[in-house]
């Protein structure tokens, strides 16, 4: 098994560095990596003082039983956040299986290699800080480093459950099915769950041989997961792209000619794509975002704050899905350029499903009111730069986007750096940062009311010239056609 993973070491290490601009992928994972290196330290200093935070409030209480109040909801956070952010690496299987290697050992490499997952660091990097702590103080019982390993024993289950929720729609909506479940019985009072799993945990502290039901559940999810992939490691029938359902001929935009076949081609992406529909789950997500901010009474009074929750909350699916312009099409993209259509009629059909999908955003917003008119009226104003401004910036950002996507490819973040580059990061600040300066100038000389009619006239203003700016923004499409033709091309062979 050493030598195996030698051997995949290797070839991984090849595959990156043979690849078209690895130099810009060394760049990205090199920032990706202080991202992360900066967040584990956080979770490190907050682990370190967390025994002596708890030991201030809760003088009376032993620190592990107040933890295990809201270990419920860590574990629950937990897993959805591995949902999104932990992906099964089948590209790297793809390429072995073209080798004389045995698919257990693929198999049993690949779980293997997981446990090794940034994923399974949080727990670890704030846990093992506190118990250190705790331990040092004197007053911690004999169980507590069972305690502990019996936390780490659940997330490692987590880490081996997910690529059962990921390959099995079954065991996907059987898993969040059981988490609705237990939160409306909690939400309705039917059943105390958090304090049935608070019981649990206090449990494990007090009675340490219930560390081996944890660690149960990590052998049973292991093999239960080793069964599962081995079963479906064929290149012709487990790891193949799904294809999708149809969406019908969508007659109803042929009215609209050149502009209405790209509205149809690019409605059927969203649906028969995996990438593109997880675009369209985090639109959904970012009308949440406000809950975040407007719960909290240090935000209330920062109006240029809710400016910047604004565009989150009414322009979540154009910053996810715009960032990607042209890239969404990369896979025959040499054939649109081949056919005898019009550039802007492109960029325009871009343009109207992001406004849509604004537009849509901006209504969907109305529960915002509950929190005040004030609130709502900045969110509005946001959805009018959006709608004039922020799709336009988009659109422009796409022209040096030259990273194509792979279709029927779920990206997890610090997993796949598709169609991610430094230029879009720079992208995003006119994006966020331009409307927050538009509103504050005026809110800060003239009035509060002042900075929201600046922020909705300058979007109406980008909405009424948006035909001679896209006649601007095609020329410059015009300009790096073949620079993004060739690196669609050499990145897709």
């Amino acid at each position: 098994m050493i030598q195996f993973t030698q051997i995949a070491f290797q070839l991984a290490n090849k595959k990156f560095f043979r690849s078209p601009q690895w130099e810009q992928n060394l760049v990205i994972r090199i920032f990706i990596i202080i991202i992360i290196f900066i967040c584990l330290a956080s979770f490190f200093t907050f682990g370190l003082g967390l025994f002596w935070i708890l030991k201030k409030d809760f003088p009376d209480q032993d620190p592990v039983l107040v933890i295990n109040q809201w270990l419920v909801y860590y574990f629950s956070v937990e897993l959805l956040m591995r949902y999104f952010l932990q992906n099964l690496p089948v590209a790297d299987i793809q390429h072995l299986l073209l080798h004389p290697i045995s698919k257990k050992k693929i198999v049993l490499w690949m779980l293997l290699r997981s446990v090794f997952s940034i994923s399974n660091l949080p727990l670890l990097i704030l846990g093992l800080p506190f118990v250190i702590a705790f331990s040092k103080s004197g007053e911690a019982s004999g169980h507590l480093w069972v305690w502990f390993l019996g936390l780490l024993g659940i997330s490692l289950s987590f880490n081996f459950a997910i690529f059962l929720i990921n390959k099995s729609k079954g065991f996907a909506i059987g898993v969040f099915t059981f988490l609705v479940l237990i939160a409306g019985l909690e939400k309705q009072n039917l059943f105390p769950v958090k304090l049935f799993f608070t019981s649990a945990f206090d449990h494990l502290y007090s009675a340490g041989l219930i560390v081996f039901i944890p660690l149960g559940i990590v052998l049973v999810t292991f093999f239960a997961t080793y069964r599962f992939l081995l079963g479906r490691i064929y290149l012709d029938q487990g790891l193949k792209t799904k294809e999708g359902f149809m969406l019908g001929q969508l007659t109803v935009f042929d009215r609209f000619g050149v502009l209405g076949f790209f509205l149809k081609n690019d409605l059927r992406l969203i649906v028969r794509n995996i990438r593109a529909r997880q675009v369209v789950l985090m639109g959904f997500f970012f009308l949440f975002y406000g809950l975040f901010f407007f719960t909290q009474d240090v935000y209330k009074e920062m109006q240029i704050m809710h400016v910047f929750v604004g565009i989150f909350i009414t322009g979540g699916f154009m910053i996810t899905f715009g960032q990607y312009v042209p890239a969404w099409d990369s896979e025959y993209y040499r054939f649109l350029m081949c056919q005898n259509i019009s550039y802007q009629k492109y960029l325009e059909s871009k343009w109207l499903l992001m406004v849509f999908t604004v537009v849509v955003a901006s209504v969907l917003s109305f529960p915002y009111l509950y929190f005040g008119l004030a609130i709502y009226k900045v969110i509005l104003a946001a959805g009018c730069y959006n709608i004039g401004i922020g799709s336009l910036v988009s659109i422009y950002s796409g022209a040096y986007n030259r990273k194509p996507i792979k279709l029927n490819v779920k990206a997890k973040a610090f997993e796949n750096t598709q169609a991610f580059n430094m230029t879009q990061l720079l992208f995003m600040l006119p994006k966020l940062f331009l409307p927050m300066l538009l509103f504050y100038l005026p809110y800060k000389f003239v009035s509060f009311n002042a900075g929201i009619i600046f922020l909705v006239v300058s979007g109406l203003l980008g909405f009424f010239f948006r035909t001679p700016i896209l006649k601007k923004i095609e020329k410059v499409y015009q300009k790096n056609k073949y620079k993004t033709l060739a690196s669609f091309q050499t990145q897709n062979a």
